[in-house]
């Protein structure tokens, strides 16, 4: 699928944009307009590599030999951004590379769409994006100046047992937040979780990763949260998608809440941390009291809401910054976008979302674009 958006700004050169790896898409801009091209699926599939390397090729030819800037995700090992680097090798005299971070693509992308030039905050959850500390982010929270994007805040780290397995069985991200809650105790406890999902040779092995920082990147990632919570309360250890889990707690959770599970607001240095402690142990109390699943995501979901409305607030309070970005694959979830929107304007923001890109890696494109314009390239 195509589509055609408009810069603030007249481009100094041509820049052609090669999107991230979940969601391929590419973009090219010349001028003000951006072209983008999005819908070539996980680009780990090699049908999906040629097809998206195919639009790259297209867009790419039509530049002929003019000077231009090729922008790819920092992620070293994402695919696209392997392709980025060869072809930029292939023309080192007519192009030149900039490799740009994942969550300040997306919310540039969103600042790009409303045409915002000025101070903003930026909210960026999703489930995967190669952190400048070398972390995997996902649940981050910045302060865009006018020219640069500074992270501000996030969730808390937790181990992430086996990279990449981790996020095909759910169940490991359970046992990394219980575990970080209870200790290893947390195998006595009567939920079905314990009972029905956890395997106490895998489990052993698990906890050897932790334990030992073996194989276990230390992930802030809001999408991570998601699926820890979903194979808990619907005991999901295993997923075929990407968010099935997430989705699959949405799907259940009823259509409002009128209580939250607690959480603290701690600091890290000049960055505000999210401590996720107390949300597990209270998800774990209403298991324990047979609360039933509907309730308990229902629950979930407005803690995620009143988690952003509190981190904002107090953003505000430090920086005196009334506009809020929202994006990343996690306000594709409608409780969570339709709660945050209604939280934060009830308190006096200015809140901005996706409406003609998608809020998804889809339309990282536009952000990289939108960044490689800010650095003057």
């Amino acid at each position: 699928m195509e589509r055609k958006i408009l810069l603030n700004n007249k481009l100094r050169k041509p820049v052609l944009a090669l999107g991230g790896d979940l969601k391929g898409s590419c973009a090219i801009a010349l001028g003000r307009e951006v072209s983008i091209d999005d819908g070539f699926g996980d680009l780990a599939d090699l049908d999906n590599f040629l097809k998206y390397r195919k639009a790259v090729e297209k867009k790419r030819r039509s530049l002929g030999l003019s000077r231009h800037t090729i922008v790819c995700d920092l992620h070293p090992g994402y695919v696209s951004s392997r392709y980025a680097e060869e072809l930029c090798a292939e023309r080192r005299d007519w192009c030149s590379l900039l490799k740009v971070q994942h969550h300040e693509s997306h919310l540039a992308s969103c600042l790009t769409e409303h045409g915002i030039t000025g101070r903003t905050i930026g909210v960026a959850f999703d489930g995967t994006g190669y952190g400048r500390d070398g972390n995997v982010w996902g649940g981050e929270f910045f302060v865009f100046d006018g020219r640069t994007f500074r992270r501000v805040g996030r969730l808390e780290y937790l181990p992430m047992p086996g990279s990449d397995a981790a996020i095909r069985e759910p169940w490991r991200m359970a046992a990394s937040y219980l575990y970080r809650a209870f200790g290893k105790d947390f195998l006595k406890l009567r939920i079905d979780f314990v009972r029905r999902v956890i395997d106490p040779k895998k489990w052993n092995v698990v906890r050897q990763m932790i334990d030992k920082k073996i194989h276990s990147p230390l992930t802030s990632s809001a999408g991570r949260f998601f699926d820890a919570v979903s194979s808990l309360v619907l005991l999901k250890h295993t997923v075929a998608h990407e968010a099935e889990a997430a989705i699959a707690l949405e799907r259940i959770a009823q259509d409002a809440a009128d209580q939250t599970y607690r959480f603290r607001l701690t600091k890290s240095g000049d960055c505000t941390v999210v401590d996720t402690g107390p949300v597990i142990k209270g998800v774990v109390r209403d298991m324990l009291k047979n609360r039933g699943a509907p309730y308990i995501a229902a629950k979930f979901h407005a803690t995620i809401i009143e988690i952003i409305a509190a981190a904002c607030g107090r953003i505000r309070r430090a920086y005196h910054i009334d506009k809020v970005l929202l994006s990343g694959g996690v306000f594709q979830n409608d409780i969570v976008l339709k709660g945050v929107k209604a939280a934060l304007s009830g308190d006096g923001f200015r809140v901005y979302h996706h409406v003609k890109v998608p809020t998804s890696d889809s339309g990282l494109p536009l952000g990289q674009i939108a960044l490689a314009a800010l650095t003057g390239r």
